[in-house]
């Protein structure tokens, strides 16, 4: 949840010009398949000969997630950073690529990888209350539009 600003107004940006039942399909039903495929493969992987191989192999990806992770969270908070600019400076996304990283290298040394779990539960906390209430309020706006929609025909 912690993540959900981000990843939401990142997929937002990119999900451009898709209908409502386009969106689910490309971003909760495709990466789940995508999931589903990688930790089987990891699985089948791990019983064949070249395992180191594949190990080498997954660690590289988790370091390229981890990368886009970071870019498109440093992409949304420049972009909130100058008050919606759909092309932030280059200066905003590497500031706060930098505050970004201080953060959780500072975190990792202080207290390892709980303390980085404790940090996203505290932080989801109020977005929770936030999510709830966008929820309500596309729920509403998909009702207004749904009758303006039958009004116009």
């Amino acid at each position: 949840m912690a993540w959900s600003p981000y990843v939401g107004t990142f997929i937002a940006r990119v999900s451009e010009g898709r209908t409502l039942r386009e969106f689910p399909i490309a971003v909760l039903l495709v990466p789940s398949l995508v999931n589903f495929l990688w930790f089987t493969l990891i699985g089948i992987l791990s019983t064949m000969p070249f395992s180191i191989i594949a190990s080498i192999l997954t660690i590289i990806l988790i370091v390229v997630f981890f990368i886009t992770s970071a870019d498109s969270a440093t992409f949304v908070l420049s972009m909130h950073s100058t008050n919606g600019s759909l092309n932030p400076a280059k200066r905003f996304k590497f500031v706060w690529g930098i505050v970004l990283s201080l953060t959780a290298i500072n975190l990792l040394y202080s207290g390892g990888l709980q303390a980085v779990q404790n940090v996203m539960i505290i932080a989801a906390f109020p977005f929770s209350i936030i999510l709830l209430l966008m929820v309500c309020s596309l729920l509403k706006s998909l009702r207004l539009e749904k009758v303006n929609g039958k009004q116009k025909k």
